[in-house]
């Protein structure tokens, strides 16, 4: 079994905001670089030697000093105390992320409240997600409402990002349709890049509904994406539908085995 480290009385969200604007003057440039790779990294989730690397670091003890040194400075601002490791000193890591071993190494998820008061105080941008040119980007929100029909030009609805991030944490980011994966094929630049498909097309709700990020949404390449939206009557068509056309064209183009010989 995997143990997880955090802390066991976390912060909330406010209380890191006025932590951070207290310490303001000992976030460095350095500081700033891992928070926005960290910040950006797939769930929120990457190694100490995974973010120097993003963050044109020395390498991972550079991050581990960074971390753990303002970790310790957010906690004495804030009069908190994270837990001891077997040696007696505490993890000022864990006022950061949680943290488990794997193959990859030590892994450190950034906890969710620090990544909104990351983008409160100005640190990282809110998160943007890639959309088609007729979807307009949303403020962010604090529930997984989705609709809010607005009359902009034709269609303009508000979009929430907790629930494309929740799709994203659920299934990953690889396109269901073919596969595709962004930072497999352009590597890190484009690592956790995906749209984010309605199954049942907003267009069709005309109102507010509560989206479940696990049966609702699912990730989707830019291509398989036009293709899912070109159904019939301008509805949509199914994910299955538009496998079976790449299946089909894919033997349709795959030279014939008698004539190969």
């Amino acid at each position: 079994m995997v143990r997880v480290y955090e802390m066991q009385n976390p912060l909330r969200t406010e209380k890191y905001v006025q932590g951070l604007k207290a310490i303001r003057s000992r976030v460095s440039d350095a500081h700033r670089r891992v928070f926005v790779a960290h910040h950006a990294a797939v769930n929120r989730t990457a190694t100490a030697k995974q973010l120097a690397a993003r963050a044109n670091l020395g390498g991972h003890s550079v991050v581990n000093s960074l971390y753990g040194k303002l970790g310790h400075a957010l906690c004495d601002e804030l009069g908190v105390t994270p837990e001891l490791r077997p040696n007696h000193k505490n993890r000022w890591w864990s006022v950061w992320a949680r943290g488990w071993s794997d193959s990859e190494g030590f892994v450190w998820q950034m906890l969710p409240q620090v990544a909104e008061a990351l983008e409160k105080v100005g640190i990282c941008a809110p998160e943007r997600e890639t959309s088609l040119p007729e979807e307009v980007e949303a403020p962010p929100d604090r529930t997984l409402t989705e609709g809010a029909v607005r009359q902009i030009t034709v269609n303009a609805y508000e979009r929430s990002r907790q629930a494309v991030r929740k799709c994203k944490e659920r299934h990953g980011t690889a396109c269901v349709v073919c596969g595709f994966n962004f930072g497999v094929v352009y590597g890190p630049v484009a690592e956790g890049t995906i749209h984010v498909h309605h199954l049942r097309p907003i267009s069709e709700v005309g109102a507010e509904y509560m989206v479940n990020p696990e049966t609702d949404l699912v990730p989707v390449c830019p291509n398989c994406h036009v293709v899912l939206h070109l159904g019939m009557g301008g509805g949509c068509r199914s994910v299955e539908e538009v496998r079976r056309l790449i299946e089909t064209n894919r033997r349709r183009s795959e030279p014939n085995a008698a004539g190969s010989q």
